[in-house]
């Protein structure tokens, strides 16, 4: 826009000196000479003033044009130096009132942000210190009432073995909830080495077989991606595996299938910063038991939320394999599915090892 107004002010400008040169000739056409020397004169002066006016001007909408992008990108923002004298003054100073409102409102914005996040933290951990009690409580419970049976069963020595057999388990329900409580707040420093995720899966079904034996469960695997590679760490991987498919397990009470399946697919959009991976590998635990609520599902990782009825679950285990996963730089995702094929898939998104890495393997 100015550099259009420029143009049309300096060819006026140039059209009104070529006209009073011409009118002052036709005057006196005896000095056309010097009238031809004023004409370029002028003309030169004008050319200089033009240059000059667009050089203030580039610098001046410059400074602001730098100010707003600042202002817009929410960087701090520099005060424009401004003179009383300048043509531009009002607009330089309303800038840099608006820019420090703009810096106040951003400072107050990050006050209000922390005061948010201390409350929310503050509320977490009062509702996670409720939760902690009534699960430490309720075994704590059943242990006291043992100590008094066993105080009165002192004389019978199979009251008193079933007592102290009560009070075992007991304590060994507080032993895990506090263990796992240590797990999910300890912040978890992966050991990653290139490893077949297949492997993996095969550890953790060894593990979980001898609890799923006697269920009339089918374990069904779909190695699709049988050379899939991942830099993990075997151990804490296989964990989030076992305990993925002894929940699937616990979910099919009168027997089914449990699939595993493993494939390699291209990485997920929006995934996490820092992943590099152009492929995943998908690891699917899929069961056909009861399936998980539509209510139920937002809740499912969160730390002490459990469906399992009469203390079998300490509701600790999925937000363990979540962080275990997120410290992989994975995602853990969970679908429930109706109809004839009712249950529940749990997938596992992990970047794949490079192409190059596996090469050198």
């Amino acid at each position: 826009m100015f550099r259009r107004f420029r143009h049309k002010l300096l060819l006026l400008l140039q059209a009104g000196i070529v006209l009073s040169a011409a009118l002052a000739i036709v005057l006196q056409p005896a000095a056309w000479r010097a009238i031809l020397i004023c004409a370029l004169g002028s003309s030169l002066a004008a050319h200089i003033c033009g240059r000059i006016v667009r050089r203030y001007l580039q610098a001046s909408l410059g400074r602001l044009r730098r100010v707003a992008d600042d202002v817009g990108q929410g960087r701090p923002v520099a005060t424009l130096e401004v003179q009383p004298g300048d043509d531009m003054y009002k607009l330089n100073m309303a800038i840099n009132v608006l820019a420090g409102r703009l810096a106040e409102a951003s400072r107050e914005e990050k006050r209000l942000h922390e005061e948010l996040r201390r409350r929310e933290r503050l509320a977490f951990l009062g509702e996670l210190a409720a939760t902690v009690a009534h699960e430490v409580n309720n075994p704590l419970d059943g242990v006291q009432n043992c100590s008094r049976i066993l105080r009165r069963s002192l004389a019978d020595p199979e009251r008193s073995t079933e007592m102290l057999n009560l009070i075992d388990n007991g304590l060994e329900r507080i032993e895990l909830i506090v263990r796992r409580l240590l797990t999910l707040a300890r912040e978890h420093v992966i050991r990653p080495t290139e490893t077949r995720i297949v492997d993996v899966v095969e550890g953790a079904i060894e593990v979980s077989r001898p609890k799923i034996e006697g269920r009339s469960i089918v374990i069904t695997r779909r190695f699709e991606g049988g050379e899939a590679r991942a830099r993990v760490d075997s151990p804490l991987l296989e964990q989030v595996f076992v305990n993925l498919m002894l929940n699937a397990a616990d979910s099919m009470t009168e027997g089914g299938e449990l699939t595993i399946t493993v494939r390699q697919e291209p990485a997920q959009q929006g995934g996490q910063k820092g992943r590099r991976a152009e492929h995943d590998v998908c690891i699917e635990v899929a069961d056909t038991g009861t399936g998980i609520a539509p209510d139920v599902l937002p809740h499912i990782f969160e730390p002490f939320f459990t469906t399992k009825t009469g203390g079998k679950g300490t509701g600790l285990g999925l937000a363990i394999a979540a962080r275990i996963v997120d410290a992989h730089q994975g995602t853990l995702s969970v679908t429930s599915r109706d109809g004839d094929e009712a249950g529940s898939i749990f997938t596992v998104h992990l970047p794949a090892a490079p192409m190059t890495d596996r090469q050198r393997m």
